[in-house]
């Protein structure tokens, strides 16, 4: 007997919808680089800021366009692996119900 694979299409619909949000919202949060918030974090006094702003600066654009395509196209993916899932599940059902 064949193992049954439960997918919840609605849920991973729903995670790659956010996740898309998160890509835009990232791609609109560094379009001019980290400077807004590097701005905002002078003059405040933490053990952190300094190491912040550093990461922030070291972000450049190679890095954000890398970040992005990399978690773009992972996203990409696990749409596609659930649309299919979901197509071969339509498809045996029409089958099994044609039997």
């Amino acid at each position: 007997m064949a193992e049954k694979i439960k997918v919840n299409h609605t849920a991973v619909e729903t995670a790659v919808s956010n996740m898309n949000k998160a890509i835009k919202n990232y791609n609109e949060l560094t379009a001019n680089g980290f400077d807004g918030a590097i701005e905002e974090l002078d003059g405040m006094n933490s053990d952190y800021v300094d190491k912040l702003q550093r990461t922030l600066e070291c972000l450049n654009s190679k890095v954000k366009e890398k970040i992005s395509k990399s978690i773009t196209k992972y996203t990409n993916r696990v749409e596609k692996a659930s649309n299919t899932l979901k197509s071969v599940d339509q498809q045996v059902g029409e089958k099994i119900e044609g039997e």
